[in-house]
Order: structure tokens, then sequence, then C-alpha cells
């Protein structure tokens, strides 16, 4: 997989446990090698908007708290390959109703405090205590999670019913050290002024005149030899393309955006030094509000489907650079070997082609015709309205979509435009006070699971317009779809999983609950004048992250060294 031998020297192990089957591959980041040269100040710039020195690891903290506390594991949405980092190992017993971890030895806190099991357990029965920094939901009424102890080096989960995916969510808290935590009363506005985590740096200043957070290497990191970096300088800019004009004058090492064309703007002109890493890891997807007429008729989200010129989506919003691997039932390209159902491979072709004529036809034989004036009429002989697409204010990508999308469903007579939204774009959508809109799917995860998990779960939608949904902003449920997902969830073996999944996949591509429009990727840009060890697409360690999302960018910090 690897054209060549980048100095993270990972050792890929496979892990088999006491229920019998393999669990996704694990990745190790040591052995530590010898050949690299340590040291320097990676610059890193990126606009993340006004920072406030906040690092607060639960809730609203500043980008880098990431590179400060660590979770038990980090999870490769692209591989489904897992990097131990607290934890070094996971086990379902008990006909899944117990998770056991176990955690790493001789780890200590930036304040030189002993790590332990105890600090794990604490940890999340801390995000049950106070339910608002609960953010991925451990301790929800539908995770059937009943208590977390600890037990020497071990931390036990213990379930009412299964509820296997929840590891996913489990393995990226990150942890924090009961020494402090268990003082602080009030962690939805606690600043953490001075953070203390097990992390491969450590906070020493932030500049809060121009936005920048200094990180500095933690001496006393347990993974021997690591971090290779001295220090990491997070740059925050205000404005889109600040952070690439940066870049181009060779101030900074890396960045994350996707305003540019990446080969033209960025590559073209060092195609030695400069690179890009977009992997595929989610889609951009057109949501049709089905709790509205005519959204809620299936054919007529088909006809709009087929409508949609994906590909020039593609050249026009993103330059080419995303290209166009995806499937209509929105499982990701890297997962679609493993879990699309291959019966469903024509339908989901044909529901992808760009088939304006068809989707003409579908609409016709739905009752659905142009007035004289080339407008789309229902069988009630009444005009449809003039449609809203809602995309957020300044998201060129969604807007330049949008301009497209609504040129092509003007040639079918249906009338929409593009509806630039602030702080309404989350609340419309989780109202169901909207028509269309452009987003990303709002599940992602290792297998598709947790994409359709987070789309139609009822749990997570609103049974009228006006009420909240917490997800599900398509309003669609599926009681087939509930029920495959909780097949999936109540079991670890693979191949009950798979089928619950194939099921999914079926209903989708039927009833178009959604329309996926292009990839959506990492946007990493990158220098290597002066530092290497950076993910590639033939060695995606990460998900094409910044310093500001997950683990991945955690296990970034931990591979890049000195040129």
């Amino acid at each position: 997989m690897r054209k060549y031998l980048l100095v993270i020297t990972l050792v890929l192990l496979f892990s088999v446990f006491s229920f019998g089957q393999v669990l996704p591959q694990f990745i190790n980041i040591h052995p530590t090698s010898t050949n690299v040269k340590y040291g320097g100040t990676l610059k890193w710039v990126q606009n993340a908007g006004p920072l406030t020195d906040d690092f607060n690891p639960f809730i609203n903290g500043i980008p880098p708290v990431t590179l400060i506390y660590e979770p038990l594991f980090y999870i490769n949405e692209l591989n489904n390959s897992i990097t131990p980092l607290l934890g070094t190992a996971y086990e379902w017993e008990d006909n899944n109703l117990k998770l056991v971890v176990t955690v790493r030895n001789e780890v200590k806190w930036s304040d030189g405090t002993p790590f332990t099991a105890s600090d794990v357990a604490f940890t999340f029965n801390y995000l049950k205590q106070y339910p608002a920094i609960d953010g991925a939901g451990i301790w929800s009424n539908i995770s059937n999670l009943q208590s977390v102890v600890a037990s020497g080096d071990n931390v036990i989960f213990t379930f009412s019913k299964p509820n296997t995916p929840l590891f996913y969510y489990i393995a990226g808290v990150l942890i924090v050290p009961e020494h402090i935590w268990s003082n602080i009363k009030t962690p939805t506005t606690y600043m953490n002024p001075n953070p203390v985590g097990t992390g491969p740096f450590v906070f020493k200043n932030f500049n809060a005149s121009n936005y920048v957070v200094t990180l500095v290497k933690n001496p006393n990191y347990w993974l021997s030899g690591r971090p290779y970096l001295d220090e990491i300088d997070f740059q925050s800019v205000l404005t889109n393309n600040t952070d690439l004009l940066y870049m181009l004058k060779g101030e900074y090492d890396g960045t994350y955006t996707n305003f540019i064309d990446p080969q033209t703007t960025w590559i073209k002109p060092d195609p030695q030094d400069h690179h890009m890493y977009w992997p595929t890891y989610d889609a951009n997807i057109l949501y049709l509000n089905c709790a509205k007429y005519p959204f809620n008729i299936p054919a007529f989200r088909e006809a709009i489907s087929l409508a949609i010129n994906k590909p020039l989506l593609v050249k026009s919003a993103y330059f080419g650079a995303n290209g166009y691997d995806f499937n209509p039932t929105g499982v990701v390209p890297s997962q679609q070997s493993e879990w699309l159902d291959p019966t469903l491979s024509a339908s989901a072709n044909e529901l992808n082609n760009y088939n304006p004529q068809k989707a003409q036809a579908l609409l016709a034989s739905i009752g659905f015709t142009k007035d004289s004036a080339g407008n789309l009429v229902g069988p009630d002989g009444k005009e449809l309205p003039t449609f809203k697409l809602d995309v957020g204010a300044g998201w060129q990508d969604y807007i330049t979509m949008g301009q497209i999308i609504g040129q092509e469903l003007k040639m079918l007579g249906i009338n929409m435009v593009v509806d630039q939204q602030t702080t309404t774009y989350w609340s419309s959508m989780a109202t169901g006070e909207y028509d269309m809109a452009i987003c990303w799917e709002t599940g992602t995860g290792p297998t598709p699971y947790y994409m359709y998990y987070q789309e139609f779960n009822p749990t997570f939608a609103a049974t009228k317009i006006g009420q909240t949904a917490i997800s599900d902003f398509s309003w669609y449920t599926n009681p087939e779809i509930t029920n495959a997902l909780t097949e999936y969830a109540n079991t670890s073996d693979p191949n009950v999983q798979k089928q619950a999944i194939y099921t999914i996949e079926k209903i989708v591509l039927r009833d178009v609950p959604f329309i996926i429009l292009t990839n959506r990727t990492g946007y990493l840009e990158y220098s290597t004048a002066h530092f290497n060890g950076w993910p590639t697409d033939l060695d995606p360690y990460n998900i094409g992250t910044g310093f500001d999302f997950n683990a991945g960018g955690l296990v970034m910090a931990l591979n890049l060294y000195l040129k």
C-alpha cells in the first residue's frame, strides 16, 4: 500500500478477541524511527474565525485542544483502521453486553500525575452527570449504556441491550484528569485556562491580538521519542484565501481550505513541495423536505436526482479536484467494496446518471405537467411555487452547486432560488421549515451504519414541522430501516451487519430520501519545504483533517518531522 516507508513506521497488527471475529486493522504509531531529524516549529494557518482563550475539551474548545487531550483510540473512517492511544485493546463480552477496554500503563498527565483507568471511568461518568457536554450521545436514551467502572487496567462498559456501534463514539471521547475535573461543576462554561492532558503537546501561549495558539512538545509523552516537533503554532485568519496567500509566501507549512483550485493555485507554483490530500470520507447531499408536498412523493425526488448533472457540480464547485465516485445509497467510496450490495449496482447507476428526459417523463407519469409558460403544474392543476434552496451564507461551493441545480430544475419547470442563510441555516432544517438544502451527511464512521443511524433513526427525528429534530434533516423515517439499524447494533457479526446495511441501501434507492451531489473530502494542503511525514493517498493514515477535528490531527502531529 505504501510507495515508500514513512518515518512513522506503522506496524500493522491484526487482533482477534474472544467473540471469535477479526477486528478492524490495528495500526500502531511505534516503534519510533531513528532516521529522522528532531526539532522545528510547524506553522499552521486556517480560517478558524476569531479565537478565544478556551481549552475546554468538551465544548467550544480552541481548535488545537485535540493535541493536548487524547481519546482511547483513533478510528480512521477511510479504512476502519484503529490507532491505539490511551487504550491498547478492547473486547466485547457477555453476548455484547460488556465492552472491556484496556488502558495504557506508565502514562502521566502533563502535571506529573499518573494516568489510570479511573480517569477514563470518571470522564464517561462526568458526561452522564452533565448531559450538555455529551456531544456523542454516549448516555442518550437509545445508547443502552448502563454503567462505566474501572477495574485494574480495564474500564468496563455495561449495556442493558447490545449496542456494538457505540464503540466508535466511545473511542473518540477526549479523556480528562479526574483530579482536576472532579472540581469543575460548570463544564459547559469552564474555559480551562491551564489545560492538563496526556497528549504530545502542552499549551504555551495564546496571542489574542492575532489569534495564534502556541503549543510545545510534551517532554514526558508516553510514546518514547515522540513527538518529533518542538512546537506547533496555530494561526487563525478571518477571511477565506488569506490562509492560502500566507502559504504561497512560504510563511506556513499547512492549511485546510477548499476555496481554491488546488492544482492551479497551490500545486502548480511549486509542484516539488506543494501538495494536497483530499480523501473522500463523506458526501455533500441535497436534502429534500420529505414532510412537504411535493417532496413527500418518492418519484418526484427521483426525478430531481435524474435532472442533476453531478459531475458538472464537481467541476464547477471543486475544480474537478473532488472527483465523483459516489453512490446514491450514500455509501462512501472507500466502503463500497465491503458494504455495497452488488445486486443493486444497476439501479444505483441508473439513479446516478444525468437524464433530464427521463426525469420529465417520470414527472408526467405521476401527473405533473408543464403549463404554457413552462412552469410545472401538479395533478391538482395548481402551479408549483418557487422553492428555496438553503445554503450557508458565503459557502461558495454550496452556492455554486445551488445555482447549477436551479438552472437544471428550471428545465423541468421547477422554479428555485438559492437562499444564503446565516443563523437560520441549521434551525430551518431542524424544524422542517425549509424546502431544499445542501449539506453534508450528518453521520460519518467506519461503516455505513453511522451515516444511516444519524440520517434515519426516528429518535433523532421530529414528528411535525416546527418541532426540532436532532438530525434526520430529510424528515424521512421508515420502520424497515429502523429494524435494520437495530439488527446491526445488536450484533458484532459482520455478516449479519452487512445484511442489515443491504436492506437499508435497497430502501434508499427506492425512496430517494436524499440526493448525493458530490464527494466530500478532507481539504489538506501542505508544503514539504520544511517538514515530511504528511498523510498521502498512498499512506492515508487520517482523513485529511487539520488540527481542529479529531485524533486524526493528533496522529499527524506525531508523524511530522523536520526535513
